[in-house]
């Protein structure tokens, strides 16, 4: 049992910095930082979808992660 939760808070940390990341990443992709756009090839018709879909991923993933932690937390 412990094995197990050493594990949630460990992918549960892991998990909630690659949602963040990944937010990040769209932020960059959205405000064009670094001319990311051009090295991508993104064209502008569905740049939104590329950030609404790495948004919608990252903010899931933040939770989920979040809540690992949370049932490590509780199960202390």
């Amino acid at each position: 049992m412990k094995v197990r939760r050493t594990l949630t808070v460990i992918v549960g940390i892991v998990q909630s910095m690659m949602a963040v990341l990944t937010v990040i990443f769209a932020f960059i992709l959205y405000f064009n930082l670094f001319d990311i756009q051009t090295w991508f090839n993104d064209a502008a018709e569905v740049h939104h979808l590329h950030v609404f879909a790495l948004f919608v991923f990252g903010f899931f993933s933040i939770i989920s992660g979040l809540s690992l932690v949370h049932e490590w937390l509780k199960s202390r």
